[in-house]
């Protein structure tokens, strides 16, 4: 009879223990946050003297933190001419800025912007293709960082 009363007691001091230890607990954050890029993709060509739009949704698992997109020009578009006295890359690539998206812990946020970079695209750069990067990072103590990358093109 004791010793069934004292299984029992442990059992119950095991179940409560694990209760009020959070026994729900995933352990450390490991996964690096996610995006879908609907807008701008590989297939369309944007305009020159036209905005750069970014429709996008992006995820983690626990909390976005923010993420950093740049842009770098790559190359020319094969079969195209272009226009004399443009030498120079879209400026945002050229100077190498950062557009900065803030997510303050969403687990998922929709981004629809007008305007990449908050300028469009100049008139006079070169048209080409252009890779944007995206450096996205979570909430985590040390944060997961993800990287995605797009080349788009750049034309008339």
């Amino acid at each position: 009879m004791i010793t069934k009363l004292t299984k029992t007691f442990a059992l119950c001091l095991l179940v409560f223990a694990t209760i009020a230890c959070g026994g729900g607990d995933d352990g450390p954050d490991t996964q690096g946050p996610t995006v879908e890029i609907t807008t701008p993709n590989t297939t369309e060509i944007y305009k020159r003297g036209e905005a750069l739009p970014l429709v996008a949704t992006f995820n983690d698992n626990r909390g976005l933190k923010d993420c950093k997109i740049t842009i770098e020009y790559i190359s020319g578009l094969p079969g195209s001419a272009e226009l004399k006295g443009v030498g120079s890359p879209w400026s945002p690539a050229e100077n190498n800025e950062v557009h900065t998206i803030s997510f303050n812990g969403s687990k998922s946020q929709d981004v629809n912007e007008a305007q990449l970079f908050k300028e469009p695209i100049e008139a006079a750069c070169l048209s080409g293709i252009y890779r944007l990067t995206f450096t996205m990072s979570d909430n985590a103590t040390e944060p997961n960082v993800s990287t995605e990358t797009i080349e788009i093109k750049i034309g008339n």
